[in-house]
């Protein structure tokens, strides 16, 4: 099948172009050359379906985000592995379903969690490094650290984490802008000294912190409510978008003779929705509508950069988020549909909670002002980029990742029989094709985008397939036959 999907890849945009060796990376570092393309992986959090002005929004302008639209392609049928942000996370790196491993549900709820993603499992970090690229993770992790609980913050530095898992620089959160500690962490060093918490992390205007929220941390995670001494609530994903064109920026300079690859993860439009005076009042969707503009501001930055580097031509950036927006996102005041038409939102097995959207830029290779409707999840990003590197999966990476290269370029061919969903408090459906099952309700999405038609009594043989193919999923550890 893997030789199957390359040779329609070389049909499709030409022999030599982007796979330079046909024995693959394997384990092994290998050379590389002008054709690998850098990769830029951005993926916010909690944006939905709905809140890009190139997939209907009309209170939120997106003129960045539309721009690689225009000059890419946005797909419709994308899905993240699950409705809400740890998993997603785990997923995307992994290629794997994160329930396959400890977290069964809901997500890590500190930066004192131990690391998720396991010991020996390889990432796409590992992946890109083993085929000569310089990697980098910015942004929101929120998928732990070292393997023992609490993490302890007292050292200064911290366990096993990016860079283990594959990334040659990292500057993140310990976890989030809205989960404790607030600090950031460069190369698993803490930057800053800790202090007691003394204001809401939700509104930094607010000096005491609400009981409700005192209660919520005591009951959910094993450390201190503490904060960096020298925190910046406000410039959070500025600071982050400052570190990523200045990694950008110094490996051309640098190392021009090799490719990189950009793993990042804004916080935008995740709460709390603050953000630079610059971007407060500029939407008709209120703060969080402000914070999907400061969201576009971010994109349009790098592309930016990109572009003054000269190296556009070969720099692939895909735009995605890790799962719908938050419930309340539908707001009569503003009249903006976050999750657009879908069912539900964040933290629901209904498409408004993991439908997402997916742009993809690549000059010469995409076509650009495409649109495709083909499945996929975002577990798929791992076959994808190996297909671009040439790298051979292993039977022990990848389990749940198909190769969606050709629906990047436009192919509508469907690569994967089915996907699983699953949401914050464990519960699973599964897609195929055009059938969703959900528990023992059944919808056909291509017909019903708003899953409003229970077909289940209608057609109760494909209602017993799809649980039998659900269960023997589950239990197989795996959808990809390798």
């Amino acid at each position: 099948m893997r030789n199957f999907t390359r040779r329609c890849f070389l049909r499709t945009i030409g022999a030599g172009m982007i796979l330079v060796s046909m024995a693959g990376c394997f384990a092994s570092q290998k050379s590389f050359g002008p054709a690998n393309p850098n990769i830029i992986y951005i993926m916010a959090d909690d944006l939905g379906f709905g809140d890009l002005s190139c997939y209907g929004a009309e209170k939120i302008r997106t003129p960045n985000i539309d721009a690689l639209a225009n000059e890419g392609i946005r797909l419709t049928d994308a899905h993240s592995p699950s409705a809400v942000c740890t998993p997603t996370r785990y997923g995307v790196l992994t290629g794997r379903y994160c329930w396959r491993g400890r977290l069964k549900k809901e997500v890590l709820w500190s930066g004192y969690d131990r690391c998720l993603i396991e010991p020996n499992r390889k990432t796409i970090g590992n992946m890109m490094q083993e085929c000569g690229y310089q990697t980098a993770q910015i942004g929101k992790w929120h998928l732990g650290w070292g393997d023992t609980e609490p993490v302890d913050y007292s050292k200064g530095h911290l366990g096993r984490g990016p860079k283990e898992l594959g990334f040659d620089y990292s500057f993140v959160t310990a976890s989030a802008q809205n989960l404790y500690p607030l600090t950031f962490v460069e190369n698993h060093k803490i930057m800053s000294k800790l202090k007691p918490m003394d204001y809401y992390v939700h509104n930094p205007e607010i000096r005491e912190v609400p009981k409700h929220e005192m209660n919520w941390h005591k009951s959910h995670a094993d450390g201190p409510m503490v904060v960096a001494e020298d925190w910046q609530p406000y410039d959070v994903d500025k600071i982050y978008t400052d570190k990523a064109i200045h990694f950008i920026t110094e490996h051309v300079q640098e190392k021009s003779n090799s490719p990189f690859y950009l793993h990042l993860t804004p916080e935008a439009p995740h709460r709390p929705n603050i953000m630079p005076e610059f971007m407060r009042g500029t939407s008709q969707a209120g703060i969080r509508g402000d914070h999907i503009q400061f969201l576009d501001w971010m994109v349009g930055q790098i592309v930016k950069t990109v572009q003054e580097l000269n190296i556009e031509q070969n720099t692939l950036i895909i735009l995605t988020s890790d799962n719908g927006p938050k419930s309340g996102g539908i707001d009569g005041t503003f009249g903006h549909k976050s999750a657009g038409v879908l069912r539900g939102f964040k933290t629901s097995i209904w498409d408004g909670g993991h439908r997402v959207p997916l742009i993809a830029r690549w000059p010469g290779r995409i076509k650009p002002a495409t649109e495709n409707d083909t499945m996929i999840c975002l577990t798929d990003m791992m076959a994808t980029f190996a297909a671009i590197v040439d790298y051979d999966i292993t039977g022990d990476m990848g389990e749940d990742s198909f190769n969606a290269l050709g629906v990047l370029m436009g192919e509508t061919e469907p690569i994967r029989e089915s996907m699983i969903h699953h949401d914050y408090s464990g519960n699973f459906a599964i897609r195929k094709s055009s059938w969703k099952l959900v528990g023992k309700r059944l919808y056909n999405i291509k017909e019903d985008i708003k899953e409003s038609k229970d077909l289940a009594k209608q057609h109760p043989q494909m209602v017993a397939e799809l649980s039998e193919l659900l269960e023997q999923q589950k239990k197989s550890g795996r959808t990809v036959a390798r």
